[in-house]
């Protein structure tokens, strides 16, 4: 079951964000953990708006010790190659950096990326009964096309 379900767009930032973190804190989320949770859906919510055909929906619930947010849009899909470019893209490099994000700040990200959209789903495990943050560990990577 959903936890949240909205659509956003350009004008509707800030409010899914918000919402996010009334969400978040509702599932017992703080400190960095919840941070990280914001800024990767950040990245997910901006990049729908930017390249993803502007607008998109994220859904949010909880699974197994973890949440889950899921973004999808409509747009044209990732260009071929930038899923799997796994370092941080030089200063130069016209964008990238909110993949790379995601991918950092998530205990695991799967992309289902094509013409017809892309949906992102983070995964973040949530602090334990005893209320003590998960253990940190590296992100995990799926990418399906």
């Amino acid at each position: 079951m959903d936890l949240l379900s909205v659509e956003f767009g350009e004008g509707l930032l800030a409010r899914t964000r918000g919402a996010v973190l009334a969400c978040a804190r509702g599932e017992g989320m703080a400190g960095e953990r919840l941070a990280d949770l914001l800024a990767a859906v950040n990245e997910c919510v901006v990049n729908a708006v930017e390249h993803g055909g502007g607008r998109g929906r994220l859904r949010m619930w909880r699974q197994d010790g973890t949440l889950v947010c899921e973004v999808a849009d409509t747009g044209g899909g990732i260009p071929p190659g930038v899923l799997e470019e796994t370092g941080l893209p030089a200063p130069s490099a016209p964008g990238g950096r909110g993949i790379w994000l995601m991918r950092r700040l998530s205990d695991e990200v799967a992309f289902t990326t094509g013409p017809g959209g892309t949906t992102v789903r983070l995964t973040l495990r949530l602090a334990d009964d005893r209320g003590a943050d998960p253990p940190v560990t590296a992100g995990r990577v799926s990418a399906a096309r």
